[in-house]
């Protein structure tokens, strides 16, 4: 990428379009169709809404109860993050868990935060997995040395970590005086010890947005449960919200050039799927919204169908999610500011 990006892309869909999946099996592979729909076409957050009138159990979310079937909510979700986390970290974060029996299996996503092992990169994912003292933490980077951080971070947490050096070109080090600043104050309380300076990197951490507003890098999807469809919209994690909301569904307006240059800029722009009655079916099932089935469209800035002349009588969620987003990403990338 040329430069950094601060607009992003979120879509958000029902965890009940697993239901029609028989098999274990096939629920994972529906999830990694929509993971690898998400990563081709840059979708930073990924919002799973109940399209039911009762609530997620989230007291669960933690626990391995073996109820006879898990909530197709957390167990998208749970797969979702398992495949967005880079391969060298899945076994330090994500204990055995049988909703996650078949994602090995999975295409895997490859996008560029799943860093090899030898590979250059300036930013890198990794898990704090010791504290050195009182003021720095000790990551594993997937690199072949642990990287020494220039804080304390809990022992389990996931970090995104800016590697000290990693620039090839010397030109482009980093000239930000507060790292350059940190990594010397960590340098130098390292001074009486070599062989530590020989068995770490240096890092310094930053916010997992930041490799995306620097440097235009595609850095992963987050993960976001929403117990009912109006939640997708008030639970929203940047402060004011959504910019530029669109609806997708069968009785929406014909996409065309002209309904395409009439998209505006913005900041955070939400697309939302319904599952296969439509999204009107979780806004008649939310108890917070007042407005009927038929209103379903006034909650959204475009209500647009994005599969016009479609030839079968349903267009399946991850088909309109792939349509959707090859038919806007263009648009998506010209108007966002």
């Amino acid at each position: 990428p040329e430069k950094g990006r601060n607009w992003t892309v979120s879509i958000a869909l029902p965890g009940s379009i697993l239901d029609g999946s028989l098999t274990v099996e096939l629920k994972t592979y529906l999830v990694g169709q929509i993971a690898r729909a998400c990563v081709m076409f840059n979708v930073d957050e990924i919002v799973i809404y109940n399209e039911s009138a009762k609530g997620l159990s989230k007291e669960n979310l933690g626990k391995d109860d073996y109820l006879p079937k898990s909530d197709p909510n957390l167990f998208m979700g749970r797969v979702l993050q398992y495949l967005e986390t880079p391969l060298y970290l899945r076994k330090l974060l994500f204990p055995m868990h049988r909703d996650l029996k078949f994602a090995g299996l999975l295409n895997p996503l490859d996008p560029p935060h799943h860093v090899h092992l030898d590979e250059r990169s300036l930013y890198r994912e990794g898990v704090v997995v010791r504290a050195r003292d009182q003021n720095y933490s000790i990551v594993n980077c997937g690199m072949r040395k642990e990287v020494l951080i220039d804080r304390l971070v809990p022992t389990g947490s996931r970090v995104t970590v800016k590697i000290h050096g990693a620039e090839k070109d010397k030109k482009k080090m980093d000239k930000n005086a507060k790292t350059q600043a940190a990594i010397t104050a960590m340098e130098a309380s390292l001074s009486n010890d070599t062989a530590a300076l020989q068995k770490y990197f240096m890092g310094t951490v930053v916010s997992p947005k930041t490799p995306r507003e620097e440097t235009g890098y595609y850095w992963g999807y987050q993960v976001r449960l929403a117990d009912a469809v109006s939640k997708v919209f008030t639970e929203s994690p940047f402060p004011n919200g959504y910019d530029l909301t669109i609806g997708t569904s069968d009785k929406g307006a014909p996409v065309s050039p002209a309904v395409i240059s009439s998209i505006p800029h913005f900041s955070h722009a939400l697309i939302v799927f319904g599952g296969a009655t439509g999204i009107e079916t979780a806004v008649d099932a939310d108890e917070d919204l007042k407005c009927d089935a038929d209103e379903t469209k006034d909650m959204f800035d475009l209500w647009l169908n994005t599969c016009p002349a479609q030839g079968s009588r349903i267009v399946r969620t991850e088909e309109a999610l792939l349509i959707t987003m090859a038919t806007l990403q263009s648009t998506l990338a010209s108007q966002g500011i």
